[in-house]
């Protein structure tokens, strides 16, 4: 698919002309789809974020154990 920096490039894109009829219904779930995608992958950086932030799974094990 996109990554984030062309999605937001389409989405100005679609942003910067005027749609008149019935295209404005297309390009508007067009603009849905794109920020819906752009959501998607700034959530998944961030759980990839947080992943990277807790260590490796062994050490998740440890910080379990050691707070039990």
């Amino acid at each position: 698919m996109f990554d984030k920096n062309e999605i937001n490039v389409l989405i100005a894109a679609l942003n910067a002309f005027h749609i008149k009829g019935a295209d404005a219904a297309y390009v508007y779930s067009i603009q849905i789809k794109l920020k819906e995608e752009l959501e998607r992958q700034i959530k998944l950086e961030k759980e990839e974020e947080e992943k990277v932030k807790s260590g490796p799974p062994e050490s998740l094990e440890k910080k379990e154990k050691i707070k039990k």
